[in-house]
Order: C-alpha cells, then sequence, then structure tokens
C-alpha cells in the first residue's frame, strides 16, 4: 500500500534518510492497524489541500517534524470537513502584526472570516505512565484542557484580531486521550448551582453562578475566544462564548448553523 501524496510532500529521498519518522514506522504496521488507516486518510486530506495552496514547503515542513506530524494532520481533518461542508478556506492565510510577528491560523474560513485554530489533546503523561503502571493513578483533563485553549489564546494578542476565533480541540485516536464533556464544560462554564434549605429539605433556586474560562475576570481573560469544540471524527459539540468581545461575535448563519448542528 502506497500513499503517493504523502509520499510526494515529504519527499522519498528524505524519508530514505529519516528512518525514525512515523510514516516509516507505520507504513510497517498491519493493513488493518490505525496507524495504516490514519496515513491513508492523511493522503487523502492531502489530495484535497495541495491544490488550495500556494506552495507546499510550510505543509512540508510541518509533516517532517515529528512532533507536528498527527497536529498536521488533524489541520487538514478539520479543514477538509469544512470544505466538505461547502466553505471554503484557506490553510495560508496571513494576518500582519504591528510587532512584525505575523499570524498564521491553521485555518481561516474564507467569506465566513473565521480564524479555527485545531489543538490535538494528546494522551498526557501522566495518563500514559498511570496505564504503564497498570495501577490506580490520578489524572486532571480538565486542567490539561484549558492549558491547551490558553496556549491557542496566546499566539493573538486581545487587540491583535478583529474577527471570530474558535479553538478545535481533537482526540488523537491512535494513543487517545481521555477527556470528557464534563471536563470541557468544567473548563469553559464551571456552572454551580445555589439552593436553599426550607425546613430539612434542600431546594434548588433559579441562581446559577459561572466561574469557566469564559467568565473569568468578567470574561475579559478569554474575550477573544468565539467559542471552542470538541472533535471526534467530526466536531461533537460547540460551546459559544458569552462573554466574547464585539468582533468576535460570531454572525448568524450559514457557520453558526453548522456549529450548533451537533
Amino acid at each position: 500500500m502506497t500513499y503517493p501524496n504523502l509520499e510526494r510532500i515529504l519527499g522519498k529521498t528524505w524519508l530514505m534518510n529519516h528512518s525514525s519518522h512515523p510514516y516509516n514506522q507505520w507504513i510497517m504496521k498491519s493493513k488493518d492497524s490505525k496507524e495504516k488507516s490514519f496515513l491513508q486518510r492523511l493522503d487523502d486530506y492531502l489530495e484535497t489541500a495541495i491544490p488550495l495552496l500556494h506552495a507546499t514547503k510550510r505543509i512540508q515542513s510541518k509533516l517532517r517534524n515529528p512532533p507536528q506530524f498527527v497536529d498536521t494532520y488533524y489541520e487538514l481533518e478539520v479543514g477538509c470537513s469544512l470544505i466538505d461542508y461547502g466553505f471554503e478556506v484557506d490553510f495560508e492565510h496571513t494576518f500582519p502584526s504591528e510587532l512584525g510577528n505575523d499570524k498564521t491560523p491553521d485555518i481561516f474560513v474564507k467569506k465566513e472570516n473565521v480564524i479555527v485554530e485545531v489543538k490535538t489533546l494528546h494522551q498526557s503523561n501522566d495518563v500514559e505512565m498511570g496505564i504503564k503502571s497498570g495501577k490506580v493513578f490520578k489524572f486532571n483533563e480538565a486542567k490539561r484542557i484549558k492549558d491547551d485553549i490558553l496556549e491557542e489564546l496566546q499566539k493573538y494578542g486581545r487587540n491583535e484580531i478583529k474577527c471570530p476565533l474558535i479553538v478545535i480541540l481533537c482526540e488523537y485516536l491512535i494513543e487517545p486521550p481521555i477527556p470528557s464533556l464534563d471536563d470541557l464544560e468544567t473548563v469553559l462554564l464551571y456552572r454551580t448551582d445555589r439552593g436553599i434549605l426550607i425546613g430539612s429539605k434542600f431546594h434548588l433556586t433559579t441562581d446559577v453562578e459561572y466561574g469557566g474560562l469564559y467568565y473569568v475576570d468578567k470574561g475579559r481573560q478569554a474575550d477573544i475566544l468565539s467559542g471552542v469544540g470538541l472533535w471526534r471524527k467530526k466536531l461533537v459539540c460547540f460551546y459559544e462564548n458569552p462573554n466574547v468581545n464585539r468582533y468576535g461575535k460570531i454572525p448568524r448563519g450559514k457557520f453558526l448553523d453548522f456549529l450548533k448542528s451537533f
């Protein structure tokens, strides 16, 4: 089984000299392995994406870098899925910076003017070591998810962008992490329900308090973030930020309908 688009981008000579690269490791796996399926889908995504690129040097550099190999796959998966839904995407759009550090988001949805940053959730060190130990272990996926989202936001200054910015969290399927929707809701919303005691019985009231990332410092900590989605081969949920600034509000229309349709 061959993967012509991948081999062309990576370069056959380059692959011969880099035997430890994931491509060379995974191509030796069995035909029905997760790794072979991954390579086939990546090759298919490249077939869609390559004609949209002005040059292939940037994506070549990312795919040749082992830590970025998997991350680039998910950028392409999300981007190609958006294309399948009828959106025009740009993998090379650049936002000029006053400081000279221009920003190129993972995906820019043209016409909709939306930045999409794709973050792959790899298995954390704590989870990997815990699984290998065969013992009961503790881990905190909520904290890791929060740190990953903040890392994406740090790429942009509060006054650098004047359009919606969303973050899509993708779960790496070959060595999966252990996040849940509860973890994501805790990070973004952290809802606390209020109640009162009447006699000896507890009753919930209509008072609700939120303390998650969308609400910290009255929402200012993440006010450029339009929303966060969780991706498992497709978008399975999306949490819009009620406290996003006026530039980051996603307009009503086809794209917002897409985000909320899952």
